[in-house]
């Protein structure tokens, strides 16, 4: 397709609905809580590129004109250069604000947007989109754009084989046998691969809303729309002005809609991708109200911005929340014109006069795709040598961090032995050669104590087999029902782990069982259920939660083990993390004040006080080890050691406190493993 061609065919009305698409997605990303589901703006710009691109793709094959390096070269000289740009700068703002893990995971991802598969990085690296623990990465946002060129790979092949096929149709020299046949099989394909995303949604929710499985369902119903141009004639005018105004009016309803994104892409996603499509279809319609008013030169220059607007909002965003800006007030009006102003250059000084670009594809893959995957994949390799370069924020912060990774080393298999792998070769510490062994299982709060019996088994001489499962409250004959991410459903895993500790239990003489958990999590609440269809409430949460400790503690007593609770350490203070990541942006000093590193012990639930003296009083040979008896002497709890921050990520201990308190509660309570 020519340039002449190219501006024949602009239809401003396509920008308009560009606008509204990038409008509900950084009304979303603002967290401005009218558009709780402005990311389907996402689906409405797949729909959009599956129009465009099957359009200038088909156009040229009827020409005779089309190229895949020509289609591949526009592209990359289209998209490329803003989204380096972008990089370039994230990899600036990120080198100077974030901390060593933080910055580990943004060259990572660094690097998989690089080799355009961003989307399956992430898709491993947070539960949902847009989930508190993932609100803070800068590329984010490049999940969409990945799966985008994904699509432009897979397309021309998928033209290519319906021409092949169509080829092979009688009487295929008339046009509209072979748009018909093309028409259909479009169709086809668009709801085999609708059905396909509602499947994959439903099976693997969170994970596939990154997927190109899920949304080519998008690209393929924009694709439909183009062929149908082809096909139909003028609506009737009025027809065609109230159904375009129930278009976008159902779009913004669907933006404004809560709990859309838990299972996604979903019906919600079906109606959002109909909507958009009779948008752009009807758009062809002349005198059409609603795309004369789409049309408006400030929509359509709106549109036009929205692929610089969609790149550099989530980066801004990002790294306001990570050295805490709040998206109030002012400061939202400062973020948003930095937003505007970033855009405005990207669009005007990179987005624009690039895409005139035409080199060889040789010459553009080298420049655009491989060079850059080729900097990024050495730099997070070095990087990760280096352990993130911690020495950039200073002589404070990168003493704590090397510390802390001097201890991760020590308890290296640690991270393996949670939630899937569960060998007892390989997930073993304490005395390697003891004669005594030992079993730990429970939550995380069990894995985190891994120095801690490290140090105990080792001086026992007990080798010691630690296995664990996130959330998992390690009792026997119970479920755990709408619990954590499981909604309205047990928790199989879990239930199922707990019943395989048990046999082991049963058919290993180990000397000592100890149960690790965050007790007071599964202690109140509707959630813990014996049988389907249990009644629930916090009273009976109560009831079968002593019993299925009496039930575990015999079992174990039962196999010739000594029964062992460790209870948890004393939570981290609220806003923890955020002042410890503040003072090594900042550079700060260690304080002794800083971070509400002290604060009074507060007393057990009442609950759970009980629990563990009945526990006590029947099982006379139950053991206790309470880490807060190092962690809060004299009814103060601290949060560091020597400087060393206690708590990790949520509030797990970090190894090094792990270790320290092990040895402490050694030295002064003696060890709890040889009696």
């Amino acid at each position: 397709m020519n340039l002449k061609q190219i501006k024949k065919s602009y239809r401003a009305d396509i920008d308009g609905l560009r606008a509204i698409a990038v409008s509900v997605v950084i009304l979303f990303h603002l967290g401005i809580g009218y558009f709780p589901s402005g990311f389907i703006g996402v689906d409405i710009f797949f729909v959009i590129s599956g129009y465009l691109i099957t359009g200038i793709i088909l156009s040229s094959l009827r020409e005779d004109t089309f190229s895949y390096s020509d289609f591949f070269v526009r592209r990359l000289w289209r998209i490329q250069p803003a989204l380096l740009f972008v990089g370039i700068v994230t990899l600036l703002a990120s080198s100077i604000l974030f901390v060593s893990p933080d910055y580990l995971d943004y060259l990572k991802s660094a690097k998989y947007n690089s080799l355009l598969i961003s989307n399956q990085y992430f898709s491993r690296q947070s539960v949902a989109y847009a989930t508190p623990e993932s609100d803070i990465f800068p590329l984010l946002h490049t999940w969409s754009l990945a799966v985008e060129w994904q699509w432009y790979i897979l397309l021309p092949f998928f033209i290519a084989v319906a021409i092949f096929l169509k080829k092979r149709l009688p009487s295929t020299k008339d046009i509209n046998v072979s748009d018909n046949f093309i028409l259909a099989l479009w169709i086809v394909i668009t709801f085999i691969s609708a059905a396909l995303a509602l499947f994959m949604a439903k099976k693997e929710p969170g994970e596939s809303y990154y997927f190109l499985s899920t949304r080519i369902f998008e690209f393929c119903a924009g694709g439909t729309t183009y062929l149908l141009t082809r096909r139909m004639g003028n609506i009737y005018k009025k027809i065609v002005t109230v159904s375009n105004i129930l278009a976008i009016s159902i779009i913004i309803y669907v933006s404004t809609k809560e709990h859309v994104i838990d299972i996604y892409p979903n019906v919600n996603a079906l109606i959002v991708v109909v909507c958009t499509c009779f948008l752009i279809l009807s758009g062809k319609q002349e005198n059409n109200l609603v795309s004369r008013l789409l049309s408006l030169k400030p929509f359509s220059f709106f549109g036009k911005l929205s692929y610089s607007l969609y790149l550099w909002h989530w980066p801004v965003l990002a790294y306001c929340r990570y050295v805490d800006i709040q998206l109030t007030g002012l400061n939202l009006m400062y973020i948003c014109g930095g937003i505007i102003a970033m855009s405005l250059i990207g669009y005007y000084f990179i987005e624009q006069p690039m895409r005139r670009f035409r080199y060889s594809l040789k010459l553009t893959v080298t420049l655009l795709l491989a060079l850059p995957a080729l900097l990024y994949s050495i730099l997070y390799s070095v990087a990760v040598k280096q352990q993130g370069f911690p020495e950039r924020l200073g002589p404070v912060y990168s003493h704590q961090y090397k510390t802390i990774q001097l201890y991760e080393t020590k308890a290296i298999t640690r991270k393996k032995c949670i939630d899937t792998n569960h060998s007892l070769e390989t997930c073993v510490l304490g005395d390697l050669e003891g004669n005594k062994t030992a079993l730990v299982i429970g939550d995380s709060n069990s894995n985190h104590f891994w120095g801690f019996f490290d140090v105990l088994g080792k001086n026992a001489g007990i080798k010691i087999n630690a296995l664990s499962v996130s959330s998992c409250l390690t009792f026997p004959g119970i479920w755990q029902y709408d619990w954590w991410i499981y909604k309205n459903k047990n928790y199989e895993y879990c239930h199922n782990k707990t019943a395989e500790y048990y046999n082991l239990i049963k058919n290993n003489k180990f000397d000592y069982v100890i149960i690790g958990e965050v007790w007071q999590n599964y202690s109140h609440g509707p959630y813990l259920i014996t049988k389907k269809d249990d009644a629930r409430s916090d009273a009976l949460t109560k009831e079968r939660m002593t019993h299925a400790a009496k039930l575990a503690i015999s079992k174990i007593i039962e196999s010739g083990a000594r029964p062992v609770i460790m209870k948890t350490i004393y939570p981290m203070p609220k806003g923890y993390q955020e002042c410890r990541q503040r003072e090594a942006i900042l550079r700060s000093e260690f304080s002794e004040t800083a971070c509400d590193t002290q604060r009074k012990q507060e007393k057990e639930s009442l609950y759970l006080t009980t629990l563990f003296d009945i526990l006590k009083e029947e099982y006379p040979s139950l053991i206790f080890i309470d880490p807060k008896k190092i962690q809060c002497k004299h009814n103060i709890c601290i949060s560091h050691v020597d400087s060393i921050p206690v708590y990790r990520d949520v509030g797990h201990l970090t190894d090094y406190a792990s270790y320290v308190f092990g040895e402490q509660y050694l030295i002064e309570f003696g060890n709890p493993l040889r009696y």
